[in-house]
């Protein structure tokens, strides 16, 4: 669905300054970039790779450590995942004393269970932050300009158009 300009919601009647995202204040980005302490290796590579970027789309803030950091952790818990089931497969043989002996029964993997319990909730945390291409577009993140398109500013009377008609 594709989102209504402010304009169009102007011209409808519909128009509230309280959703107006052009009047939002920029993010303000965290001094600390670095990736917690707590995090291990793999999380704290993935930090790396991704604050980045968040940082370029004005997507994170200081208030937003936390919730990178657990996106971090779903992603090693996901990869750990993944890795042991590399390893050992889909199916594994568990072996359990029973009276009359030793039984091996083939069970489902329980890495697979936590690599996908780890990885819908990585996409949780990931929609938050518009790290997928889908989500990108839902994310609003303002880039320090508050002024609107052509189109706004002519219907506010604070573009070039409110000036030359002034003049004439």
């Amino acid at each position: 669905m594709q989102k209504t300009s402010n304009a169009a919601k102007k011209a409808r009647g519909t128009y509230r300054k309280d959703r107006d995202n052009s009047l939002k204040q920029p993010l303000q980005v965290a001094p600390d970039l670095a990736p917690p302490k707590y995090l291990n290796r793999v999380a704290k590579a993935e930090w790396q790779r991704i604050v980045g970027p968040l940082v370029d789309q004005n997507t994170f803030a200081a208030l937003d450590r936390s919730l990178l950091a657990s996106y971090c952790q779903f992603f090693s818990h996901w990869i750990a995942s993944e890795a042991d089931l590399s390893k050992n497969g889909l199916i594994i043989n568990v072996t359990s004393q029973t009276r009359t002996g030793k039984t091996v029964k083939p069970v489902q993997n329980p890495a697979l269970r936590n690599s996908v319990a780890a990885h819908r909730q990585m996409l949780a945390v990931s929609s938050k932050f518009g790290i997928s291409p889908v989500d990108r577009t839902k994310v609003d993140a303002d880039t320090g300009s508050s002024q609107g398109d052509e189109l706004d500013q002519f219907l506010n009377g604070t573009g070039r158009f409110s000036d030359e008609e002034e003049q004439d």
